[in-house]
């Protein structure tokens, strides 16, 4: 269920332009109210102006979603390399597309980001929360997709890794967990410095 709330600033400031209507519809300049009698300080707001804020503050409104029963989807396009390094920045292209029934947020509370975990195969390092995470570019609305490159930089003992690509949902849950498929590949890591 989507519940709509205003933002705390969208209500304060809600708050200031109905202080200002008022003192507007006493004929009292705002200035004056502050105790300060010159017209020609006071900021002043045309009509125009007004209904343009007031229409900002309506857009500003923030979706509460319920994780627990919204429908969690998600497709994921690319794959892994054979190889990648342990001592420099890897970075893997790969799609995202939004199939869940609510905006995935790129900035913020609540925001949807790619990171991945990993499983030493012939060595014994393993992380499944702790990686590095990369950001969408932008907001996804349902169905819509977006590229993007996945930072992979914790790995730094040579080996050969599982490394698994997934969405996480800040602070809720690993898409994994709701059974979405992973990107994932079996991977040498080995210094490229030495190559050099």
């Amino acid at each position: 269920m989507k519940i709509r709330k205003y933002a705390s600033i969208a209500a304060i400031v809600s708050l200031l332009l109905c202080t200002s209507f008022f003192l507007m519809s006493c004929g009292i300049p705002a200035a004056a109210a502050n105790g300060n009698e010159d017209k020609e300080d006071a900021p002043g707001f045309t009509e125009e102006e007004l209904e343009q804020i007031k229409e900002a503050i309506e857009e500003e409104e923030i979706e509460i979603i319920d994780y627990d029963n919204a429908l969690i989807g998600a497709e994921l396009y690319g794959y892994m390399p054979s190889f990648l390094c342990t001592d420099t920045d890897n970075y893997v292209k790969i799609e995202v597309t939004n199939t869940s029934d609510f905006t995935w947020r790129a900035e913020g509370s609540n925001m949807v980001r790619i990171g991945y975990h990993y499983y030493g195969q012939d060595v014994d390092y393993t992380e499944y929360d702790k990686t590095a995470r990369s950001t969408l570019p932008e907001n996804l609305e349902p169905g819509e997709t977006a590229a993007v490159e996945v930072l992979i930089n914790n790995i730094d003992n040579p080996g050969t890794y599982v490394v698994q690509i997934d969405l996480v949902l800040e602070g809720h849950f690993w898409f994994s967990s709701k059974e979405i498929p992973m990107i994932e590949g079996r991977v040498f890591f080995s210094s490229c410095m030495d190559n050099k």
